[in-house]
């Protein structure tokens, strides 16, 4: 990739005026795993033309469009319509923990047969090698070798020699999670801590400012495993908690519409997305993007406090 030009890089002070919140936001929106994935394809696919990650958007569109695939494949043959962990899922939910853990993902076969449909569904001969012999060496694994590697996604200890195929492993637990958070009962859901879905304990992507009823600017953070929107205070850092320390910062070249909100406390950063002025931003998709974003906000000390799955770097 190009090296990027030096942008202005300023900084948006945060009006305790204008945060959107009200007592009838709701805590979570489950996911729609019917239109998710085709809408993030979508998305990936304007975002594309001329910009300077324009191959990579290509590649994780065609790995939206195949979820997309699987996922009506699913819809259509009933899978996952049991609940392997039902007993454990009412004592997480009880005690305040998310109640999709790692064990839907070890006692749920559904989890195979997602991949290997998503291997199938890939048309990656416009990809480069790297992605071409991550699917071919998926293909090859067996099943405990996939399943070991799920899980470590799903903890978030994504090993570095194995990032490709992480990419597709990723993408079959997406399918598989959201179709399980679209099925919980949004009510019975409880804060677990900061910066963790309540669904399923992953990493938010982005924080997203929405504009649906009645939640009208109001603030979600967007889970990088399952796609739940959870409510977040505004003008508190995701990282630590922290609301005294926090700014927002933004490059008009790269997006209005996309900004980063950083911690001086604990020296974090997220994505921060106002979805109110432009509906079709997409937490994943607008987050690779945003790229520049990342590449300045570090040069000045901060790290990244989020988790985006299909753009490892």
């Amino acid at each position: 990739m190009p090296a990027p030009q030096k942008k202005s890089f300023d900084e948006i002070k945060p009006d305790p005026d204008k945060i959107g919140i009200s007592g009838s936001v709701p805590f979570v929106r489950l996911p729609e795993p019917g239109s998710l994935f085709q809408a993030r394809a979508e998305r990936l696919l304007a975002l594309a033309p001329g910009h300077p990650l324009e191959a990579y958007l290509r590649l994780v569109a065609e790995v939206a469009r195949a979820q997309s695939v699987v996922q009506a494949d699913r819809a259509t043959a009933g899978w996952d319509v049991t609940d392997p962990d039902e007993a454990g899922r009412a004592v997480r939910v009880e005690h305040g923990m998310p109640p999709l853990s790692r064990h839907v993902i070890e006692a749920d076969p559904s989890f195979q047969e997602a991949l290997e449909g998503l291997l199938q569904a890939l048309d990656l001969s416009a990809a480069p090698e790297e992605a071409r012999a991550a699917q071919a060496a998926l293909q090859a694994a067996s099943r405990e070798d996939r399943l070991d590697l799920a899980v470590q996604v799903f903890e978030g200890a994504i090993p570095v020699e194995r990032v490709a195929e992480c990419l597709f492993v990723s993408a079959a637990l997406q399918v598989c999670l959201a179709r399980r958070a679209a099925r919980l009962d949004a009510k019975a859901l409880k804060p677990v801590a900061d910066g963790v879905c309540p669904c399923c304990g992953g990493a938010p992507t982005a924080s997203v400012i929405v504009s649906w009823t009645p939640a009208d600017k109001a603030r979600y953070l967007s889970c990088s495993l399952c796609g739940t929107l959870w409510n977040h205070v505004r003008i508190r850092c995701t990282a630590c908690g922290d609301g005294e320390s926090v700014s927002y910062y933004g490059i008009d070249e790269v997006s209005k519409d996309v900004q980063v909100e950083t911690c001086t406390s604990c020296h974090s950063y997220l994505k921060h997305l106002h979805q109110h002025r432009a509906p079709a931003l997409d937490p994943v998709a607008d987050d690779i993007a945003s790229y520049g974003l990342d590449l300045k906000i570090t040069e000045e000390g901060f790290r990244r406090a989020g988790l985006n799955l299909l753009f490892v770097v």
